[in-house]
């Protein structure tokens, strides 16, 4: 499925008359810096070729970043050992030279950079023989000419320093625009040699294509996908890397069905998509991917960078909160002028959830609905969510994901599957895991609130969750946004009465204690109220005696309110779902406790 809405994605932009449209045989690669060489082959300085992009750091202020440029080049190997392309990029392969400690050296332990540089030798001047344009010339002389055991102490070299290393390199004759890549006799023969490749192709591997529906070569090898952020240096989401993956005689990615054709158009979209901020975000362990197949998805694909959390323009921010106001009021995106937010509800969107090895890629969740409807589900996810009116901001999922792990872990990752049975839980509008509650009510129950940390056993964030997984669980909103009388469940009540007996130590102590009922008690009152609260009663009717006559009276109206409505019994035990109940119960009334007037 991923493979095929890729093609597809593909096809729309290609199809887009404004879209730059890469010719077959070539693909885009980042470009740091423009080796600049004269007619006669001599390396004349190198410059940078970058551009400058504005982004937003974690405080959301706006700073300038140099980032590399796109050139238009040869398709780049995927093969993992030495192997040149057509118009090298990478550095061992064009200098022949390490960069370590501040000095050029052209050798190394595994002798990796004399291997590189002379097959970058061998294939350039093969290719290059016969084509007599100043630009081809130019670099066949270069080549020749280029001994790095004799440019260790290369001038521009030197002055580019540590920069060498993780840079890539264009070539370009003369002056910086004059572009290698572009030569016109170059185009000519690489074009000519890369459809006869094609087309000496044996007609044993042909088959139907999976994707296209069409009896094409099949791909024997899918090219490398590189995923953002170190997750991976490149990987495979089609490989057949063991014969136990094989069968009917056929071998390695013959097994997939996937033409040459299809696989070009998926890899190369694939790897777009990953290299713009607007299309994915990293989740933990997971890479989430998201695309409208259409011309331009800019506009819904920056909407949902947002909603997932990344930083985007202000105009989507603005967007983003006009919908968060409609959805504190109780609306969907469907009333009223909110449509005029929205750019194409019909829109067909996909959103994947994936994590890269070293060797493959494995899919865990894949998403297909329309934009409006996708939307309208992500709406009511975060007024489920909402628990505090105050609270203006979305709930992002990697606010979520936070929230489930311990501070004090060194792990701080949610596990993949349980992250994507949140996400597609909140973007099918259906009811949150019972493993997403679990954790919640366990990181309640065992953190502890620290004074550089405060808020971390219990916050917006958590008590929303709880209310989230209740009220889907059960279809109903059991659970409102504040302090609800009418709920007369025993663990809600008990969760209230506990926050009260808090609030009752707090002010008769007059001082911030060092541990209190809820340090003490919590967790075992959360599970065992019949064992706790007896107790917890005695202790308040001790703390109450220290209190003023006016908070004496106030303090034992909501204790005999509470205690009224429980007939007197607390539960014995209570359940991961009562559990959940009790949290919110507690932080409903602590709330409550410190919002409203006494003397009402």
């Amino acid at each position: 499925m991923l493979i095929k809405a890729l093609c597809d994605y593909a096809d729309k932009q290609s199809a887009d008359p404004d879209s730059k449209k890469i010719p077959e045989g070539f693909a885009e690669q980042d470009i740091h810096y423009r080796i600049i060489l004269s007619e006669d082959g001599d390396l004349k300085r190198i410059v940078p070729f970058k551009q400058i992009r504005i982004i937003k750091d974690k405080k959301g202020k706006e700073k300038s970043v140099e980032v590399p440029r796109k050139a238009i080049l040869p398709i780049r190997t995927q093969k993992s050992g030495i192997d040149s392309n057509f118009i090298e990029h990478r550095p061992l392969y064009i200098f022949g030279l390490n960069f370590d400690k501040d000095s050029f050296l052209p050798d190394d332990k595994t002798n990796k950079a004399r291997k590189s540089h002379a097959a970058f030798v061998e294939h350039e001047i093969e290719f290059f023989d016969g084509l007599g344009s100043v630009a081809c010339n130019a670099y066949r002389k270069f080549v020749e000419k280029w001994k790095p055991e004799n440019e260790c102490e290369n001038s521009v070299l030197i002055e580019l320093g540590k920069e060498y290393k993780g840079a890539y390199f264009g070539f370009s004759i003369g002056e910086e625009s004059n572009f290698l890549e572009n030569d016109e006799d170059f185009i000519r023969k690489y074009q000519k040699y890369f459809s006869e490749m094609n087309e000496t192709k044996d007609d044993e591997v042909k088959a139907v294509c999976g994707i296209l529906g069409e009896k094409a070569v099949t791909a024997r090898l899918h090219d490398k996908i590189k995923f953002p952020g170190g997750q991976a240096s490149g990987c495979q989401l089609v490989c057949m890397n063991d014969t136990a993956f094989e069968s009917y005689g056929k071998t390695q990615s013959y097994n997939s069905n996937v033409s040459e054709e299809a696989m070009k158009k998926y890899t190369t979209v694939f790897n777009k998509l990953l290299s713009d901020k607007k299309h994915y975000c990293i989740l933990g362990d997971m890479v989430l991917l998201w695309f409208a197949v259409k011309n331009d998805d800019s506009a819904e694909s920056s909407f949902i960078s947002c909603f997932f959390g990344n930083n985007s323009d202000t105009e989507t921010n603005d967007k983003i909160a006009k919908i968060m106001e409609y959805a504190r009021s109780g609306f969907t995106v469907d009333k009223g002028s909110i449509d005029a937010i929205l750019t194409d509800k019909k829109a067909v969107f996909y959103i994947a959830g994936l994590t890269p090895n070293s060797s493959r890629i494995c899919q865990k969740f894949m998403y297909k609905g329309n934009f409006g409807d996708m939307l309208n589900n992500l709406i009511k996810h975060q007024n489920d969510m909402l628990i505090n009116e105050k609270n203006i901001r979305p709930m992002y999922f990697g606010s979520i994901a936070k929230e489930l792990i311990s501070p004090k872990s060194t792990n701080d990752k949610v596990s993949p599957p349980l992250m994507s049975a949140i996400i597609l839980a909140a973007l099918n509008n259906m009811k949150y895991p019972d493993s997403l509650l679990a954790t919640v009510i366990r990181r309640v129950k065992t953190d502890s609130d620290e004074e550089n940390k405060p808020y971390i056993k219990l916050n917006d964030t958590r008590a929303g969750i709880i209310k989230a997984c209740l009220n889907r669980k059960y279809k109903k909103e059991e659970i409102t946004m504040s302090w609800n009388d009418d709920n007369k469940n025993p663990a809600y009540l008990c969760g209230g009465l506990f926050a009260v007996y808090e609030k009752i130590q707090k002010e008769s102590s007059g001082v911030n204690l060092n541990r209190t009922i809820k340090d003490s008690y919590f967790a075992s009152a959360c599970s065992r109220p019949s064992s706790v609260f007896p107790k917890l009663a005695k202790l308040a009717q001790n703390h109450m005696r220290k209190l003023s006559e006016g908070s004496e009276i106030y303090y034992n109206k909501m204790i005999g309110d509470v205690m009224s409505s429980l007939d007197g019994e607390f539960p014995a035990t209570l359940g991961l779902d009562d559990q959940g109940r009790f949290i919110v119960g507690y932080y409903q009334m602590n709330k409550k406790l410190y919002t409203s007037n006494k003397s009402e």
